[in-house]
C-alpha cells in the first residue's frame, strides 16, 4: 500500500506530492485555481449541493443502489480506502464560494465518507482544498454568462472525465445534466429556449470534456448526446402542449382583459402616461403569414419609439383566437412569433452595420455593441390560454436568428 497521510494527524497541503501543475481542471476555461488557493480547511467549512445531475441522480432517487445521489459500491471502496489516510497523490477539494459557502463541486463521494468517519470518533478536523474563482474564455460565448450553479456542474463532469475513471461520465448523464443546465439558464439569462442550438449544445457537451470522453471514433455517441438534449428541449412534452386544456378561449376573455381594472393594461395603441408605457394588443395565429404582419407593424413602431425623444416603454399582449382551442397550436402561434421578429430584425440590422464591419475589419467590429431584440425596451406577453397559466407569459428572444432543420 502506497503511504497514506493519517487523516487524525497533523498534516498540510506541503505533506501532499503534487502541486498546481497537477490540477485537473487546469483545462477547463471558465474556472481557475486561485493564488494561494491550495489551503487546509476544517470539513464543516464545505458544503455540498445535494443535486448531482452529472450522474444523473438527485437526492430524491429512490433507487437502491445510491444514496443522496451518491453511488453506494464506491463509497464502499472509497471507505476501504480512506480509513488509512488520505493519498498523498489525491487533489483536494475543489470549491468555489458561492452564496456565503465553500460549495464543492466534486469529490462528493469522498466527502460523505470524510464526514461519516468524523462521526465515528475520527479526529478529521483539516481537510486539503482547492479554491477556484470564475474567468471568462475568448470562446466561451453563452457558458461565459452562465450561473455559478452551471459551471459548477460542468466542471464536475469534466473532473468525471478526466479523473481515474473515466467511466463516471456515461451518455446519458450528459444529456441529463446538459438538459438541466439550459433549462435553468433560460431562466437565469431570461433568454428564449431558441437560444439553445445544437451548436450551443455542442459547447456545452466539449467543455464538459464530451468531446475527449468520445473521440472520433464515437462521433455518432457525440451527435447522440447533442440530439438527445436537443430534443428534450424542444419535445412536445417539454413544452406541456400535449392533451392541456384550453381557458380564455375566447375573444370576449380577451377583451375584458385588457379593459379590466384589476391590471395595468390598456386598450391597442393607448398610452400610461404616469409609467410612459405604450400599449400594441395583437391577434395572432400559428399561421407565420398573419404573425409576419403584426412583426411588421410591431417592428416599425418600436423602431419609431428607440429614436423619438421620449422613448417610451412598449408592451405587447397576444392573442390565438382562431386556434383558442388547441394548446399545441397556441404554443406554436408564440414560437413563430419569437422566431419572426427574430427574422425580421436581426438581418436588417447586420445589413446596416455591414459597411462598418467593412471599413474596420472583422476583429473590431466583434468588440462592438450589436443591439439584441432583448436589448429594446420592449415587453411581450401572450394571454393566458392554457391551464395552469395564471397571467401573461412573457416571451423572450434569442440574440440571432435561430437556423432550425425541418423535419
Amino acid at each position: 500500500m502506497a503511504k497514506k497521510l493519517p487523516l487524525d494527524s497533523d498534516w498540510s497541503i506541503d505533506d501532499l506530492v503534487i502541486n498546481w501543475e497537477d490540477d485537473i481542471y487546469l483545462g477547463f476555461p471558465f474556472l481557475k485555481l486561485k493564488e494561494n488557493g491550495l489551503c487546509m480547511k476544517p470539513v464543516s467549512d464545505l458544503t455540498v449541493i445535494k443535486d448531482n445531475m452529472v450522474r444523473g441522480l438527485s437526492v430524491n432517487n429512490k433507487t437502491r443502489h445510491y444514496l443522496d445521489g451518491l453511488e453506494k459500491s464506491k463509497l464502499v471502496g472509497l471507505r476501504g480506502s480512506l480509513k488509512y489516510g488520505w493519498d498523498r497523490t489525491s487533489w483536494p477539494f475543489p470549491f468555489i464560494f458561492v452564496n456565503g459557502e465553500n460549495q464543492i463541486f466534486d469529490r462528493r463521494h469522498t466527502f460523505y465518507i470524510l464526514e461519516e468517519l468524523s462521526k465515528e470518533c475520527r479526529n478529521i478536523s483539516q481537510v486539503p482544498t482547492a479554491e477556484y474563482v470564475r474567468v471568462k474564455s475568448k470562446l466561451g460565448g453563452i457558458i461565459n454568462r452562465f450561473s455559478d450553479s452551471s459551471i459548477q456542474m460542468m466542471a464536475s463532469m469534466w473532473g468525471n472525465v478526466y479523473g481515474p475513471t473515466s467511466d463516471d461520465s456515461r451518455d446519458h448523464q450528459f444529456v441529463g445534466a446538459i438538459t438541466k443546465i439550459c433549462r435553468q439558464e433560460k431562466e437565469f439569462l431570461n433568454v428564449s429556449k431558441k437560444t439553445f442550438t445544437k451548436e450551443v449544445i455542442g459547447e456545452i457537451f466539449k467543455y464538459m470534456g464530451g468531446e475527449d470522453r468520445y473521440p472520433c471514433l464515437k462521433k455518432t455517441t457525440q451527435s447522440r448526446i447533442v440530439n438527445g438534449v436537443y430534443n428534450k428541449l424542444n419535445s412536445p412534452d417539454s413544452n406541456k402542449s400535449v392533451a392541456v386544456g384550453c381557458i380564455n378561449n375566447n375573444i370576449d376573455a380577451f377583451d375584458a382583459f385588457i379593459n379590466s381594472d384589476d391590471n395595468e393594461w390598456l386598450p391597442n395603441n393607448k398610452e400610461n402616461t404616469l409609467s410612459n408605457t405604450i400599449y400594441r394588443n395583437y391577434v395572432i395565429s400559428s399561421n407565420t403569414y398573419h404573425i409576419t404582419d403584426a412583426v411588421r407593424r410591431l417592428m416599425k413602431s418600436l423602431c419609431a419609439e428607440e429614436q423619438s425623444n421620449d422613448p417610451r416603454t412598449t408592451k405587447v399582449l397576444l392573442y390565438n383566437e382562431k386556434e383558442s382551442n388547441q394548446s399545441g397550436k397556441i404554443y406554436k402561434s408564440r414560437d413563430n412569433f419569437e422566431d419572426a421578429l427574430a427574422e425580421i430584425y436581426y438581418p436588417i440590422r447586420d445589413a446596416a452595420l455591414l459597411p462598418i464591419k467593412e471599413h474596420f475589419g472583422e476583429e473590431y467590429f466583434e468588440k462592438i455593441p450589436k443591439k439584441s431584440l432583448n436589448d429594446f425596451d420592449l415587453e411581450v406577453y401572450a394571454m393566458a390560454q392554457v391551464d395552469g397559466e395564471d397571467e401573461p407569459v412573457r416571451l423572450t428572444f434569442p440574440d440571432e436568428v435561430v437556423k432550425r432543420k425541418k423535419g
